[in-house]
Formats: C-alpha cells, structure tokens, sequence
C-alpha cells in the first residue's frame, strides 16, 4: 500500500513540475517577443 502512494506522489510531483515548466517557458516567450517589439520602437 506505501509503495502505491509513494509512486503515486511521485508521479503528481513530476507533473507539477512539468506544468510549472510549461507554464515558465510561454511566460519566456512572451517575455522574449515583447523585448524585440521594445527594441524594434
């Protein structure tokens, strides 16, 4: 039974952190395409 909930933990762990990464990534982009417009001006 622990080894169910401790895979299970890991497993939610690994897909917090993938979304997080996900989310910081696009926030980058965002980030990156906002400096080149303010550079372009």
């Amino acid at each position: 039974m622990w080894n169910l909930i401790s895979h299970f933990l890991i497993f939610a762990g690994g897909m917090a952190s993938g979304v997080m990464l996900m989310c910081l990534m696009q926030t980058g982009k965002l980030a990156d395409k906002e400096f080149e417009t303010m550079k372009e001006e």
